[in-house]
């Protein structure tokens, strides 16, 4: 009986020992399964090697590092006038790394020079292998690390030089101190049908082959998975995916008169079956393709001084170009160069904290954590922003009144802390962004009460009609303008200028009737015209866009972005917005340039 005892208390006694060694060992079990990333590994041993060994002899080693990989797999078909011009997927990674040297008081950061200008606006980054290599990994980051250490050095003792030139009125820090996040999200798939949207793609461009009037179109598709990585020497690791679908179709013709003429239509989802279906996107690009077709023929009027209705997504626009990009309370860098300075935009909303910046009904809130509105997706929606702050609301303006501004870790004198809005796209610094921005209104009007008060204004003003816009341009999509006229425009601008009407009416006040008129753009519309509001609808449209990077501070980003062909990549955010009506706006004759029609007559329909 002992002895059986005892086989057993051996027995029980390697039973309690295992199942001990299984709970011990449970959590790495855990990271050696579906957390076990070889990116993360090799991101987060560099960083360990670099903060406890990198420094050149007798200067400043790091006080903090970060680390992100941006891992892309795409696939973009294109399609014109019904034939395939382009289907392939894709896959990159790029590596950025951003190192400070000083202390969270002054670092290297926030100065830049001529030597620095292009980098600053452009971004640092560099393509990776695309291989789950381990070492191959490390091997990139130890050389890019190494590089951004040498240039951090040099930032900093020009920065110092320059203080010491300046009278400081006022010490903020350059960086904020926040706290740590770890999230390792599950990886995401999308699974795609390629012959099947070939096809799609295909018959949505072949829609063209109906409309003799237009000279130029196209029709792209892509569909992307991101999966973003982040480490720093503060303990922050996320793995967050990113996925989205799109298709924009766009068209250009010209009219008898020689103007050239554009319109387009985009469509985002976060995923395929999020997508709007085929029929919904046949029926978006017909109607696209008739607008355009008709203006050709509409008439032309070359200034106009009056009330102004912005609708579905020209209100959406308006409030993405024209006072979005004031809500960033992003602190401008210092510069040594006085001229230099003055290119860099900043948000006219920042001493307007606690005051009216809008009428009293409109009330707007910044929200990366909603997904959906009224069942449609949104696609601004984020976890963690690109400094590895958790994303969360933020009541930027409530009854007319600016309350806060959105952050990054770069302080101001009124706002310490970042409330994780950090973003960038795979190539830029992380900046200021927007992600779902609502516009909300206490007690709106319909369309046709908005559309009453738009005439009885006209009438009151004894003007015979007023205008009603439903779509203004996006050059990103359609194209930029490279005169020597619109460069020259765009080098002096400072300020965010609303882009040209494309859908315009004029509504007559006799009857009511509606025009389709061309011809005319904004002549000036600043953040300071929002407060002129005279009335707001209580219609909602969800507007998705794409913004460049610099968070849309000034077309000056737009358009090196556009020159670098980077359009496509940018970040995606979703803007909700209701009609609104000013009292009285100036519009000036377009600028666009004007060429001669083509010599003969499209080939596909003779005359």
């Amino acid at each position: 009986m002992k002895k059986n005892h005892s086989i057993h208390t051996i027995q029980w006694s390697l039973v309690l020992f295992i199942m001990g060694c299984l709970f011990i060992c449970a959590p790495l079990m855990l990271m050696s399964g579906e957390n076990k990333d070889v990116i993360i590994d090799a991101m987060t041993d560099e960083l360990t090697r670099s903060m406890k060994s990198l420094q050149i002899e007798k200067m400043e080693k790091p006080y903090f590092l970060e680390y992100t990989i941006l891992d892309n797999w795409q696939l973009g078909i294109e399609a014109d006038f019904g034939s395939l011009t382009k289907s392939g997927k894709q896959q990159s990674r790029r590596l950025k790394v951003g190192l400070r040297v000083g202390s969270y008081q002054l670092d290297n950061t926030g100065f830049f020079d001529r030597r620095t200008l292009f980098s600053s606006i452009r971004g640092r980054s560099r393509n990776i292998v695309v291989e789950n290599d381990y070492n191959a990994i490390r091997h990139d980051i130890w050389l890019e690390t190494d590089t951004v250490y040498k240039e951090a050095l040099e930032q900093l003792a020009s920065k110092n030089a320059f203080i010491k030139n300046q009278a400081q009125t006022e010490e903020i820090p350059d960086f904020s101190k926040e706290k740590s996040v770890q999230l390792i999200a599950p990886r995401k798939t999308l699974k795609v049908d390629r012959e099947k949207w070939e096809k799609i793609v295909k018959d949505l461009s072949s829609i063209f082959r109906k409309f003799p009037a237009i000279h130029e179109s196209g029709v792209e598709f892509q569909v992307k998975v991101n999966h973003k990585y982040y480490v720093n020497s503060e303990g922050t690791v996320f793995r967050q995916p990113e996925t989205l679908v799109s298709l924009v179709a766009h068209a250009a013709t010209q009219a008898e008169d020689g103007m050239k003429l554009k319109h387009y239509i985009p469509f985002y989802a976060p995923t395929i079956d999020a997508f709007p279906k085929e029929n919904q996107l046949a029926a978006g690009v017909q109607e696209m393709a008739e607008e355009l077709t008709a203006l050709a023929s509409a008439p032309v009027i070359e200034k106009y001084i009056g009330p102004v209705l912005f609708t579905r997504q020209a209100s959406a626009e308006l409030f993405t170009q024209i006072l979005a990009p004031h809500l960033s309370g992003q602190r401008p860098p210092l510069s040594e160069e006085p001229r230099m300075a003055q290119m860099i935009p900043s948000s006219k909303l920042v001493q307007r904290l606690n005051r009216k910046v809008l009428p009293r009904e409109i009330s707007i809130t910044d929200d990366p954590t909603r997904t959906v509105f009224e069942k449609e997706s949104l696609i601004g929606s984020y976890q963690i922003d690109d400094q590895g702050i958790t994303a969360r609301p933020v009541k930027l303006v409530e009854a007319g009144v600016l309350q806060t501004l959105l952050m990054s870790r770069r302080p101001r004198k009124e706002i310490a802390n970042s409330n994780g809005h950090a973003r960038a796209s795979s190539r830029g610094n992380p900046d200021v962004q927007i992600g779902n921005l609502f516009i909300t209104a206490d007690e709106g009007k319909t369309y046709e009460q908005l559309k009453k008060e738009l005439m009885d204004l006209c009438e009151d003003q004894q003007l015979p009609f007023g205008l009603i816009i439903k779509t203004v341009d996006n050059p990103m999509i359609t194209g930029v303008d490279f005169s020597i006229t619109s460069l020259m425009m765009r080098s002096s601008q400072t300020t965010p200028q609303m882009t040209s009407p494309v859908i315009m009416y004029r509504v007559y006040v006799k009857d009511g009737r509606e025009e389709l008129v061309r011809g005319i753009s904004v002549s000036e519309l600043t953040v300071r015209n929002m407060k002129d509001i005279a009335a707001v609808g209580n219609d909602y449209y969800v507007h998705h866009y794409l913004l460049t990077d610099g968070g849309g501070m000034s077309s000056y980003y737009s358009y090196m972005a556009a020159m670098r062909g980077e359009g496509s990549m940018g970040i995606p955010a979703s803007i909700i917005a209701p009609s609104v009506l000013f009292e009285e706006l100036e519009f000036k004759k377009s600028a666009e340039t004007r060429k001669n029609p083509p010599l003969l007559s499209h080939p596909f329909f003779p005359k």
